[in-house]
């Protein structure tokens, strides 16, 4: 799964980078080093690639409330055609999730359970264009629609299933605009398209990331292994 990430370029920066455009009134978010669920965060939409601002965690329109998005801030690329939670998005609402590089955990085993936090990044340091859904909700009592978002994950491939077994399904630059314009629609092209991209870095970070309330810089800074050597 993706549970955290980094997100610290400007709205510019992502702009010039995605070839997007900004949607009316954009703001830059904050830099941050360890992106939260429930977080704002930035997407880009479908099919003009518009950057706006969203919520992570995707809130189907027939959700009672918000509270939903604690179990959707991912969405299965095997199963989101399917799902009532995805598939009308997985259809017609697709987004691009800019990332500077994302966290998972490796569980050493052993009889006692211990964690590693590990950052995973493009080796150039390029953004990384994580495949995700959208969906505007809008509450009962006619308030104001909210944007939703959530990061599509596939199974690791093997440099990554070494740390986790699922990652986020990422977008190599050729295949931006089919996927927002809807084409890819099949979980046999999507995990085509995502194999050809570049290798990735991977390295154990402070696991002062595992705390949300920890925010900078020097989070995705390496640390010595904290547990039992990985593989790889």
């Amino acid at each position: 799964m993706c549970g955290r990430y980094a997100s610290s370029k400007g709205a510019d920066e992502l702009i010039a980078y995605f070839e997007a455009t900004g949607d009316v009134g954009l703001q830059d978010l904050a830099p941050s080093w360890n992106v939260a669920p429930t977080a704002q965060i930035y997407a880009i939409l479908d099919p003009a690639k518009v950057l706006t601002t969203a919520r992570w965690g995707l809130v189907p329109s027939w959700a009672k409330s918000l509270d939903f998005a604690a179990k959707t801030i991912n969405a299965r690329v095997e199963t989101a055609a399917e799902k009532p939670s995805f598939r009308s998005a997985f259809k017609s609402r697709r987004a691009i999730i800019p990332a500077d590089g994302y966290y998972e955990w490796y569980t050493a085993s052993g009889p006692v359970s211990r964690k590693q936090p590990f950052y995973i990044c493009a080796r150039d340091r390029s953004p990384l264009a994580m495949a995700g859904l959208y969906e505007w909700w809008t509450p009962s009592d006619g308030g104001l629609s909210v944007l939703t978002a959530t990061v599509l994950t596939r199974d690791a491939t093997p440099q990554i299933a070494e740390i986790h077994d699922r990652m986020p399904l990422m977008l190599p630059r050729e295949a931006w605009d089919g996927w927002l314009k809807g084409e890819f629609s099949t979980v046999d092209e999507l995990l085509a398209i995502s194999e050809t991209l570049q290798e990735f870095d991977a390295y154990p970070v402070s696991s002062a990331v595992n705390s949300s309330r920890e925010n900078r810089s020097s989070l995705i800074d390496p640390v010595p292994l904290e547990i039992e050597q990985v593989l790889w």
